[in-house]
């Protein structure tokens, strides 16, 4: 499953993208050329939306 994050533009978004996910306990590759959160489970859905908004970005599906 892939969501895109429009508003991550440098290694720092990435970095605190990566981390909101790891304390939110999700695995999850954040490439920065794509803008794209890529995970593993449909459940996780929800908690990497909230993760990414919490840490101050937008999240498109």
């Amino acid at each position: 499953m892939k969501v895109t994050v429009l508003d991550m533009t440098c290694n720092h978004c990435v970095m605190k993208i990566q981390k909101a996910l790891l304390i939110a306990g999700v695995k999850a590759t954040v490439e920065l050329d794509s803008k794209e959160v890529t995970f593993k489970k449909d459940e996780d859905l929800d908690t990497v939306k909230k993760a990414i908004t919490d840490a101050g970005y937008t999240v498109k599906v």
